[in-house]
């Protein structure tokens, strides 16, 4: 498995380059540069444009541009805007000498600084110099470091990731102190310019497929990218296979062990996934806290998670296929016993399995959608109350009904959500050929 992903990792993907915009360049004239900026911002009203005098530059117009609630407003005022309109500055001839900022950088473009006034920079242009000067004084809109919601654990580290990419980055360097690793920052996507992290150790990883994942990512032509789920859909090879080839995890020291492991890990911003690359299909059942634990029960664990999987996929197809073509290895008095709970049951068996697994999966579901408030209530109507119901009223059998639900609980331990999603769906094709093969 692990030589094939690593094969399709380094074969080259066919597609186009990315497309640039026409280059708008400043002219130097504080009016003309002002109405290009205001041309590209047409209509978006959250882009502010303040003009004033510097009086340390000879009282020399200047303009500055920004986004409303992606810049540091106290940072703006005290460090860029008090600075420029202090009179008690030594005379300057560029802005740079006045400004406070940890990151200057300088634009002939208007379209290049127009990107990065987006991205939350402040832009700052003179009259009679033919460039802007960007400042880094960002802020974005963040919530706090939380313990991830889908990989909970009893024993490890409460941290999960962000939607910031430099803070997840940063939670992988505070973990990994090491000038080995390497965080090579690049973007995706035409319009969005998502920012996307590839990490790896460079004396660890194998660096064929670290340059093999840096190219697919730059050939990448695609308007925007909105989640690692979709940027996984666009580096690997298209296949039949409906299991997972990137393992995904929210878990800053899931990444990190992967990368000790000499793998490859993708952050983008935007989205609290990290995405781990190559990976094998034992890798789905693993997690972090099997390595925090008595190798005994981290066995035992593991152990139950594999028994997991062969209950989630194979139970219910079994006992419907004993039921209906190989009763007879079926001990006398439980085949008795299963005959009279059936008593009554209007359907055959694999009609009855469709449905109960339908009606399953159609709460899980729901459960899912559906706000927080109202989805243990949907998940005890229709566990308790409808199943009840359905017995009582001899539609499904109860041996059947347990069947179902044990292969329902075991589905759930699996750790990793994308590999229980094809684990549950892969049984309906299982439970179809035994029914009628």
């Amino acid at each position: 498995m692990l030589g094939k992903i690593l094969d399709k990792l380094r074969r080259k993907p066919d597609r186009q380059p990315k497309k640039t915009g026409p280059s708008v360049p400043f002219t130097g004239n504080i009016q003309k540069d002002e109405k290009i900026l205001r041309d590209i911002f047409r209509d978006c009203d959250d882009v502010k444009f303040r003009k004033l005098s510097v009086p340390a530059m000879g009282n020399r117009k200047a303009l500055i541009v920004f986004v409303e609630g992606l810049v540091n407003v106290n940072a703006l005022h005290r460090d860029i805007i008090g600075k420029m309109l202090s009179s008690r500055q030594r005379p300057a001839r560029d802005v740079t000498e006045l400004v406070s900022a940890g990151e200057t950088e300088r634009d002939r473009c208007a379209r290049d600084t127009s990107t990065k006034i987006l991205l939350g920079k402040v832009a700052i242009v003179v009259d009679t110099i033919p460039e802007a000067v960007v400042v880094e004084s960002k802020e974005w809109p963040m919530r706090a470091i939380e313990e991830p919601l889908q990989e909970r654990l009893v024993r490890g580290p409460r941290e999960g990731f962000t939607e910031i990419i430099q803070i997840n980055a940063a939670l992988i360097r505070r973990r990994l102190p090491d000038p080995n690793l390497k965080i090579v920052m690049t973007e995706a996507g035409r319009r969005s310019r998502t920012k996307v992290a590839i990490l790896y150790i460079e004396d660890i990883c194998d660096l064929n497929i670290v340059n093999e994942v840096k190219e697919r990512i730059n050939a990448l032509d695609i308007d925007g990218i909105m989640e690692p789920g979709e940027l996984a859909e666009l580096i690997t090879e298209r296949t039949v296979t409906p299991f997972p080839l990137i393992l995904s995890t929210e878990r800053p020291d899931k990444v990190m062990g992967g990368l000790l492991q000499g793998k490859v890990a993708i952050i983008t911003d935007g989205s609290p996934f990290a995405m781990l690359a190559p990976v094998t299909f034992a890798e789905f059942f693993q997690i972090p806290e099997d390595y925090y634990m008595h190798p005994l029960l981290a066995l035992t664990a593991r152990l139950l998670r594999l028994a997991g999987l062969f209950v989630a996929t194979t139970l219910v197809p079994a006992f419907v296929a004993v039921i209906m073509y190989h009763y007879e290895i079926i001990p006398p008095g439980i085949i008795v016993f299963i005959a009279q709970t059936r008593e009554g049951v209007p359907f055959s068996p694999i009609i009855e399995a469709f449905a109960l697994e339908f009606a399953v999966e159609l709460t899980r579901e729901a459960s899912i959608r559906l706000p927080g408030p109202i989805g243990p209530t949907l998940g005890i109507v229709g566990a308790i109350i409808l199943g009840q119901a359905a017995v009582a009223a001899h539609l499904v059998s109860p041996v059947l009904l347990i069947m179902v639900s044990m292969s329902f609980t075991a589905g759930s331990i699996i750790p990793n959500y994308e590999a229980s999603a094809v684990l549950r769906w892969i049984r309906f094709p299982i439970l179809l050929m035994a029914g009628f093969l």
